[in-house]
């Protein structure tokens, strides 16, 4: 029968470790998962639609149906700051949104109207969008700063205050260039969170062959049991 005596600290050590590690891992499976789904919801999308069909009738998925269609622009464009190929502004500025019943309040619609690089000031006119929940700042994200034109995340209210427009008649979704696939999904497909999960989990693999050698050189994990008579003969010399 083997004999185990475990070293108390690094078995505490060891364990959380352990723990930690294929916490990650799992996460790592879990992101793959979702990613591969949303690839796939992004893939299955219709035809493009119009801004009204897109606004009154939307798509319940993941991902808005692309949009097509003129755009009416009115006023002034915000400087939102994206990172795509390069670093760079989205232009946005604000559109009448159409009215799905006559009743309807007069709303507007925030449009990304053009890419401009950051370095060229080029700029690159869209031509198709999707029509998305504006995301929430990050963790790091800077503060936005109106009195430059310099936006770094979405406030509705200071947007709309810039826009010289009743935070309220303003549309809660957006409409943002739809030349591909989000950066989000194609950065780090499924495969890479594959590769991350296997590398935890490789990780976790190598910490407990190191613990358990650890414990057979210190003669803390035998395997094996001395014999009796290796015993009485080792008594009689």
């Amino acid at each position: 029968m083997p004999r185990f005596q475990p070293l108390p600290l690094l078995t505490l050590f060891t364990a959380a470790s352990l723990a930690l590690l294929l916490t990650l891992g799992g996460w790592q499976m879990q992101r793959m998962s979702w990613k591969a789904g949303q690839i796939e919801a992004y893939e299955a999308r219709g035809e493009a639609v119009g801004f009204r069909e897109a606004l009154c009738e939307p798509d319940r998925g993941a991902f808005s149906a692309p949009v097509t269609g003129p755009v009416p622009l009115s006023g002034q464009t915000l400087r939102l700051y994206t990172l795509r190929e390069t670093a760079g502004w989205m232009r946005l500025a604000l559109m009448p949104a159409p009215r799905c019943r006559p009743d309807d309040p007069a709303r507007f619609l925030m449009v990304e109207v053009a890419f401009e690089d950051l370095r060229s000031e080029a700029q690159t006119a869209v031509q198709v969008w999707r029509i998305e929940t504006p995301p929430a700042p990050g963790l790091f994200t800077p503060g936005n700063d109106p009195d430059t034109n310099a936006w770094y995340s979405h406030d509705r209210a200071a947007m709309a205050a810039a826009f010289g427009i009743d935070p309220d008649s303003l549309l809660p979704v957006w409409a943002r260039s739809d030349s591909g696939m989000p950066a989000s999904l194609s950065r780090t497909p499924p495969a890479k969170h594959l590769g991350y999960a296997l590398t935890w989990y490789g990780l976790a693999l190598a910490l407990i062959g190191v613990y358990l050698a650890l414990h057979v050189s210190r003669g803390r994990l035998r395997f094996t049991t001395p014999s009796h008579d290796g015993d009485k003969n080792k008594k009689a010399d």
